[in-house]
């Protein structure tokens, strides 16, 4: 009890895994289930902070499963509180619901008012990501109930934030406002990093409703507080937002400014999520370690138990070869009627020989991408890891090596998404989950995450998306969409040309507009572009590409019933134009 309260208080540091290891065993010994899944529960919580996201879910599920087991009704609660948060980080929002009204169901019959407070919370923002605002809201006031009865100020702010969020989504800028700077001052007094994160959301707020010039002042209060309690999460949003106001002032001068302040803050960033990624690796690497170990144990008992057992099988084998002896006379007999449809099941195989050799076709190309564009980043990391343990890398050396690493890293994250994608849709199809989507704020959501990838080289890319552009698709297929487009821009543009993101309308639909001062393509590879062979050519800094994003692309625009076309003159640059129904 002692650990697991005290790794509660410090489970963001680098030690608390093995307090939590230790408390878990300790609960094992003592056969307290309830101590063992509470400690269970919040390792989870430790490895989602360190960015393992699968191991996260793992142990809520082991949690899950001793709970159920012992009937300890509060950590079921927990755990399935838990599991709901991480379908929601993956975008999984039908499940994630699920889990959280399952939660809710337990923490209703057991009253337990702060698990409820917690859950009511997460629950309200998977409703206002399904467009069930109305819902969301009904959960998220009942949240900010039950946290003001409990006393809980930290919380209540917390939810309040939440709810501006949804009121935002709604249009209902004044009432949002009011929560947002309820949070700024609480934050100012006790924590300046909600201080900033609610500034991030008055800048953004006030550029929704126009007022740049507030905007403009909440963004100078939030940088002269980060300055003081770096906080450079919402820093990056503030200054992207400050750099497009002023872009569309033209005050060029300012806008340039915030693009350093930007780059500076994606630095810090880049740094500290190459630090947790290696932190990962090693928690990761010393998983299967105890996990080998274990096996080997397994490996010794079943060799004893197998020489126990020897002597039985001499006997049992007799038997089985008097029962092989019958059974082969009986399959004779059956052989005779299995050869009449023999000829019916041959027709069959015919068929089934045309489906797999078009399967293996696509395998073919399949473990040749993972053979030459996923194995060279991996192997980079092996190597580099093995110069690491024989001492052959200096500690400048390993720092210089981890950007180029990283870069490469992010960039094979969009080809295996197109490739599992692209995969899934030839063997078993993919079924549309259509909900509005804010097409600024998914735009802006991949330029964010692009900056990171292996093609990003010092371009400017510029979200001009309008504020109210709406569509009605599949969330997740119409981002890997825009990914698609704006690195296929990044792939050809050199540092410093723009790439603009933009829309426009005609009739009920939406067009979204990427366009680039790259290399253009040449007049006789236009038709290819979208054709059913793979073709790709070689990026401005000789990037390779596998041919799958653009045809991966045209699909899934294909069953959100949309369009897609190209515009392009070699030498001068290219658009992509994607039509799409209006929400």
């Amino acid at each position: 009890m002692l650990l697991s309260e005290l790794v509660h208080e410090i489970h963001y540091s680098d030690s608390a895994l093995k307090y939590y290891e230790e408390a878990i065993f300790l609960s094992d010994k003592l056969n307290n289930k309830e101590l063992k899944a509470q400690n269970m529960n919040r390792l989870g919580v430790y490895y989602r902070n360190m960015n393992l996201q699968e191991e996260a879910l793992n142990m809520y599920e082991l949690a899950l499963e001793l709970s159920l087991g012992s009937g300890e009704k509060i950590q079921i609660g927990h755990s399935y509180n838990n599991i709901g948060q991480m379908y929601f980080y993956k975008d999984y929002y039908d499940e994630a619901l699920d889990y959280y009204e399952e939660a809710e169901r337990i923490f209703l019959k057991v009253d337990d008012q702060n698990g409820l407070g917690y859950n009511l919370t997460g629950m309200s923002l998977v409703l206002s990501e399904l467009g069930r605002y109305r819902e969301a809201l009904e959960k998220i006031n009942k949240a900010i109930e039950i946290r003001e009865m409990l006393g809980q100020t930290r919380q209540v702010m917390v939810s309040k934030f939440n709810k501006a969020d949804i009121l935002m989504d709604l249009g209902a800028f004044e009432e949002a406002e009011n929560d947002i700077l309820k949070l700024y001052e609480y934050g100012i007094t006790n924590d300046k990093i909600r201080a900033i994160n609610a500034l991030e959301k008055m800048v953004e707020l006030k550029i929704k409703t126009g007022d740049q010039q507030a905007a403009i002042k909440y963004a100078n209060l939030a940088h002269d507080i980060h300055l003081e309690k770096p906080f450079s999460e919402s820093m990056i949003h503030i200054y992207q937002m400050m750099n497009q106001v002023y872009f569309n002032l033209n005050d060029l001068e300012n806008a340039q400014k915030y693009q350093s302040l930007l780059q500076a803050e994606r630095n810090i960033i880049k740094s500290e999520r190459t630090k947790i990624q290696l932190a990962g690796l090693t928690i990761k690497k010393q998983k299967e370690e105890i996990d080998f170990l274990n096996r080997q144990k397994d490996l010794i008992e079943q060799n004893e138990q197998f020489k126990m057992f020897l002597s039985y099988g001499l006997v049992i084998t007799l038997l089985i070869i008097t029962i092989a002896y019958l059974t082969v006379y009986r399959a004779l007999q059956r052989e005779k009627i299995n050869l009449t449809k023999l000829s019916e099941q041959n027709k069959k195989i015919e068929i089934q020989s045309q489906d797999l050799e078009k399967l293996n076709k696509m395998k073919d190309k399949i473990f040749s991408i993972l053979a030459h564009d996923l194995k060279g980043p991996l192997n980079s990391l092996s190597g580099l890891v093995k110069l690491i343990q024989e001492d052959n890398l200096t500690k400048e050396e390993f720092i210089s090596y981890i950007p180029i690493l990283a870069e490469n890293l992010g960039s094979n994250n969009i080809l295996l998404e197109n490739l599992l994608v692209w995969s899934r849709s030839q063997m078993n199809g993919l079924e549309v989950n259509n909900t509005r989507i804010d097409i600024q704020k998914l735009v802006q959501k991949n330029i964010e995450y692009l900056y990171h990838s292996g093609y990003y080289k010092g371009q400017i890319i510029i979200n001009d998306v309008d504020s109210d552009a709406w569509t009605v698709a599949d969330k997740s297929m119409i981002e890997i969409v825009i990914r698609n487009l704006v690195s296929n821009s990044l792939k050809f543009t050199k540092q410093n040309d723009q790439i603009i993101i933009s829309t426009y309308y005609q009739n009920d639909k939406v067009i979204i507009k990427v366009s680039d001062e790259g290399i253009g393509i040449k007049r006789k590879n236009l038709d290819r572009l979208f054709g059913s062979e793979f073709f790709s050519t070689l990026g401005t800094h000789q990037e390779k590409g596998t041919g799958i994003g653009l045809i991966l692309t045209k699909e899934l625009i294909k069953i959100n019933k949309g369009e897609i076309w190209v515009e392009s003159e070699y030498g001068s640059g290219t658009t992509f134009f994607v039509e799409l129904p209006k929400a």
